[in-house]
């Protein structure tokens, strides 16, 4: 639902924290079926963060049509969160490195952290920005 604000069961924290590929997707608005694809994402406790590159077809669905849906799920040890809300596109410099910070620390674990300027340097030469999405609705079941 636009304007209201749902929250992820604390329960989920540390599920949420582990590396994990989320399913985003977005509407193409052209009647076809929505463009999901798989992303690395971080959550902060309050919403959720990707990266993309203005040059992807999510990038342009995104521009046009901001509800979307991003999908985390473990089938082996059936939890599950689905989050419905909508992005925001951020371009600053100080919320790409953040996020491409919080991203190599979750999904590189282990791998030395390149100085902040190369990174920058690296995530605009990619044209990269952050998508933030703000949880409308919650769904999580857990074993």
């Amino acid at each position: 639902m636009p304007g209201t604000t749902a929250t992820v069961p604390e329960q989920f924290a540390q599920f949420l924290a582990e590396p994990r590929t989320g399913i985003l997707s977005v509407a193409r608005g052209d009647g076809r079926a929505p463009h999901a694809t798989p992303v690395w994402f971080h959550y902060t406790g309050a919403r959720f963060e990707v990266s993309i590159t203005r040059n992807r077809t999510k990038f342009r669905h995104l521009e046009r049509r901001p509800a979307v849906s991003l999908v985390i799920d473990d089938p082996m040890a059936w939890r599950t969160v689905i989050v419905e809300g909508v992005a925001s596109i951020v371009d600053d410099d100080a919320s790409l490195l953040a996020t491409a910070r919080a991203l190599r620390t979750k999904y590189r674990q282990g791998s030395p952290m390149t100085p902040d300027d190369e990174i920058l340097r690296g995530l605009r030469a990619e044209e990269r920005v952050v998508v933030v999405i703000e949880p409308g609705h919650v769904m999580s079941w857990a074993r």
